[in-house]
Order: C-alpha cells, then structure tokens, then sequence
C-alpha cells in the first residue's frame, strides 16, 4: 500500500493506492457522452479524495445549484443545493437568474466553494464544510459572471471572470483581494466559462468563444504564460474542441474544466448541445485528452465532440440520478424545484398531511399564472425514451380546477394531462400553453372519478402521447401526439414545437415573434436559458377555494415501451 496525489487547479488531493487491487485499479472501459443526461449548463466540476462534485447554472430554479458526485464521472447522484431560495430570483423567469457557475475546493479552509453570479454581475460565494452543505452565503461584488476558481500550490487563490481579468482572493475565498491582470480580448468576441489551470510548470486560461445557441461557433479555447501576470499567449491550433459540423452528434462544446486522473491521465469536462435533442439543453461531455511535446493540450478524439471515448480508469460506481418518487420521507426528493420560491410553509402542499403521499393544495390560476408556481413541482427532463406515471386522487368540482403530469418550460409554454371539470362532468384532459396562449385540445369522459391513474410517454423524438386509466396497468389514450422540440432553424424532419421546450425556446430563433414584456413573466423580452422539465401540479384555475390533491407516487421508466 502506498500514497499517491494529484492535482486539480493547483490543488493537491491525497489518496490511499493498494497495488493491483486496490481501488484505483479498476479497468478502463468505453463510455458514452453525454456523461451528464439532460441541461447540466455551465458546469463547474472538482475532485476531492476519491469523488467527483458537479454543480450547474440554474438561472431561475428553486432550490438552486444543485450539487451531483461521482466516484467514475459516468455515475452521477444529487447529493444537495447551493441555496432553497434566493431574493434575486424573478417567479417564472429562465432567462436571468443564476449565469455561470463554478465549484471549488478551498485548501486552506478546507472548504467547498460554489461561485455563483446573477445576471447582473453580482457573485455570491456559497461555502460550507461539507459537499452536500448546508451553505453560508457571502456576496464578492459586482465582478462578472462564468467565474473560474484557482487554488494555487502555495495556496494562493484566484478567481477569472468573463470580464478578462484574474483577481486574487482572500486566503478564505470569501473576498477579493485585488486584479492581477487583465488580459487581452483581441479577436475574441466572447470571453465565456474562463478557467485557469497548472501544468507543467505554465498556466492555462480556457474559454469559449461564439455563442451558446446550437450552431453557433462556440469553440473551448487556451491560452497560457509562465505567470498569472503574463505575457500570456495562444494555442496556435485554437480552438481545440469545436462544431457545427451537420453531422456531428454534439455542437457548441463551451465552458471546459481540465481533470487529472490518479493515474496521471487527463480529461477535459464541458457542456453542449446534442443535435435534433435541444429539449435536454446543454449536456455535459468528456474526452480524454493528451500533453504534447510543446506543452499544449489535444482532445485525443480530434476538435469534434465524441460520442464514445476511453473511459477514465478509476473504481466502478452504480450512482443513478433520482427521478421516481413514492413520497414517503418528509422531505422533498433532491431532484424536485420550481421556478419561484418553494413555499416550505406546509400551506401549498405538504409530505406530512396524507401519509406517504405529495398533496398539493390548488394554486390560483392555471400552467399559465404566476401565482401557480408554488404548486408545479419540477424536475430535469435527463432521457430520450420515457414514460412518467402518477396515481391522483383529486376531486374536481369547480372551475377548471385541474390536477396532473406537465412538461414544462415556463408559464408561456407548457403542456399537461390533467383530471379535471368542464359542465360539472369530470373529465380527463389535455392542453397547452405556446407563447403565452392557452389551447385546450382533447378530452375524454372520466369514468374512474376521483382515483385515476395518468401517464404521459415521450417516444425518443421530442413526441408526447397521453394516457389514463384505473389501476396502473390498462391504459386509455387521450387525444393524439405533441411535439414538443425545437421550432426554429433547430428543425426534426421539418416539425415545429407546439409548444416549443427547448433550451433556447421561440424567443431567440431568426425570424420568430418577439413577446412584449409579459406580466407573467417580468424579465422577458429575449431568449431562455433552460430546458425541458417534468412533474406534477395542482391549479384551482376558476374555483374559489383550493383542494386538495394527493399524488401516491410518481414514476419514470425507460427505455418506454412501445405501446402503454
């Protein structure tokens, strides 16, 4: 037995190494990108002893940043947020938000440091003893946002922004000490997810250049110099990961984090688009990488994204992302948010009131209000192929009063399955909100009155079709097929979104219309930054006074089958 270290941003990590069959000889095998299912934007990445912690941007979600680990950086499992609520945060808004994040490991503190700007350039450093948290939360200033950490052999701190400029930190990484230097931008149209890393005696800056919409030329880029104060100079064969190449199965590789295995490999971290999927946003991506003899670094497989690569020979890991729920622990599953403040108050909806069961008390108005947001429970769309199930109990009597499974993006556009009323008859029914107007589509008698089953499958091409039923086991079809993926220029086989849930929605595609500031949603005007999500609701929509809705469990399956 013996000790061995390596280095991650100058940061030295220690483990206990045993020969042939100790843990770090597990054997290298293929793995397939992404390594990150489902919008995983912006992601900051460390190691820390033997695991892996992974943090993403999560503009409007609530709680937020939430934090994943790995032990083989293929198996990911939520282990907690940055923060449940945050004052900066809009009810509604995907656009502004939290932009640009980074996770780091303090070695002088011993400390897990998560950096995390709004919109308007103001950074907040999350700290805390323990990955998982909780966090402690202090505010840097105004300095920019797609902060890069960097813990220095002497333990120095430094912290990049996408302003150009290194700064040093406080021995704690909670303040800012002052500018080291300010590089040069010449030639460079953006200055995006910047990151410094040592080897071999030089310092490398990486960062995207291009966009981050799909197709658009967003590169991963380096820079390096002997000092953090320069001269600092350029790859010659910039960009080193880069696509918009039709055929390619990834575009817009962006935001890239250098990884040094135990055993001396490397391998570059980063997110992009998967072509004709832009439903599950910006995945996250990893390719084994190579030091020449220059000093330079190669992606092994060539500029352009692979789809398989060497895996990293590190110890096999079973870590699965948390989707199903039976709702039975007090607490909510780590995978659940909003896009508003969660009300933890127990008067929206409670794990407590009805045993082994979410109930959701009916919020005011529809997918569509504002005001319903507390009770649309949340989670990442992360597969292809997919069904999602849930037995409700829910009485509706008035109103539209409506309880059930969506798809989601914000309240301009969504999709949903509801049991719910029209004429005093209950009925099952599906509808949609498209750039803010609502179209109710089909309906079918609900013969199984207040205890239905509801399931909704997503066919592995951005297509929803809808189903209730009794007991869980025979199915009814409800209506025919929504397609909800990319409307734009991002086109499946010439089908437009209706409603469109990608990552970058109609407001930024050449030629769509462009929404007026809406009074749902506060911040719009422009683009969004998220993906598609997924879960369940309650909305009074019409009725007086809220009801309750009990949902036993929640269920994802794949691969989905071919027929319910």
């Amino acid at each position: 037995m013996g000790i061995s270290s390596w280095t991650k941003r100058g940061v030295t990590t220690v483990a206990i190494a045993v020969n042939f069959l100790g843990p770090w000889a597990a054997h290298a095998a293929d793995f397939t990108n992404p390594i990150m299912r489902g919008d995983w934007s912006d992601p900051g990445v460390i190691q820390v002893g033997d695991t892996f912690y992974s943090v993403r941007s999560s503009f409007g979600w609530q709680p937020g940043l939430p934090i994943v680990a790995s032990k083989d950086l293929v198996h990911w499992r939520y282990i907690g947020h940055g923060f449940q609520t945050h004052s900066k945060l809009a009810p509604g808004d995907t656009r502004f938000g939290i932009w640009g994040v980074e996770m780091g490991f303090n070695p002088n503190t011993k400390q897990f440091l998560i950096y995390a700007p709004t919109r308007d350039g103001e950074l907040f450093c999350y700290h805390a003893d323990k990955p998982e948290g909780p966090y402690a939360v202090k505010s840097l200033g105004v300095l920019g946002i797609d902060p890069g950490f960097f813990a220095d052999d002497d333990g120095r701190l430094y912290l990049i922004t996408n302003k150009f400029v290194i700064n040093e930190l406080t021995p704690d990484g909670l303040s800012v000490k002052g500018e080291v230097v300010k590089l040069s931008r010449a030639g460079h149209r953006f200055f995006e997810g910047p990151d410094i890393f040592k080897h071999g005696g030089w310092y490398y800056v990486l960062f995207s250049d291009g966009g981050t919409l799909p197709h658009e030329p967003s590169t991963i880029t380096t820079l390096r110099a002997r000092a953090l104060a320069g001269p600092w100079e350029e790859d010659p064969n910039n960009p080193n990961l880069f696509s918009t190449d039709s055929g390619a199965a990834f575009e817009a590789p962006a935001h890239g984090t250098l990884l040094e295995m135990p055993n001396g490999e490397w391998f570059v971290i980063f997110h992009a688009h998967e072509t004709a999927f832009y439903s599950l946003g910006r995945q996250m991506l990893m390719e084994p990488i190579e030091w020449m003899s220059d000093g330079w670094w190669r992606p092994v497989g060539g500029k352009i994204p692979a789809v398989t690569a060497r895996a990293p020979v590190l110890p096999a890991c079973n870590y699965t992302l948390a989707q199903s729920d039976d709702f039975a622990p007090p607490a909510l599953g780590l995978q659940w948010f909003f896009t508003c403040a969660p009300d933890f108050s127990g008067a929206t909806w409670s794990l407590t009131e009805s045993p082994r069961h979410l109930r959701i008390h009916s919020a005011p108005g529809d997918l569509g209000s504002i005001g319903a947001l507390p009770a649309i429970f949340q989670q990442r769309v992360i597969d292809k192929q997919f069904s999602f199930e849930t037995s409700l109990t829910f009485d509706a009597r008035d109103g539209h009063e409506a309880a059930g499974l969506h798809l989601y993006h914000d309240p301009l556009m969504n999709l949903w399955l509801a049991s719910t009323v029209r004429d005093g008859q209950p009925i099952i029914a599906v509808g949609k909100y498209n750039l803010g107007q609502r179209t109710d589509l089909w309906s079918a008698p609900n013969p199984h009155g207040a205890n239905v089953h509801l399931k909704i499958v997503v066919d592995g091409a951005e297509h929803a079709t809808f189903f209730f039923g009794r007991d869980g086991k025979t199915w009814t079809q409800v209506g025919g097929t929504l397609y909800f993926g990319a409307s734009g220029h991002h086109l499946r086989n010439g089908e437009r979104g209706d409603p469109d849930l990608g990552w970058v929605g109609r407001y930024k595609e050449p030629g769509a219309p462009r929404l007026p500031i809406d009074s749902r949603l506060p911040n719009r005007s422009g683009n969004v930054w998220t993906a598609t999500t997924f879960g369940v609701f309650a909305v009074r929509d019409g009725a007086a006074n809220a009801r309750a809705a009990d949902f036993s469990h929640f269920i994802v399956s794949q691969p989905n089958p071919s027929s319910p």
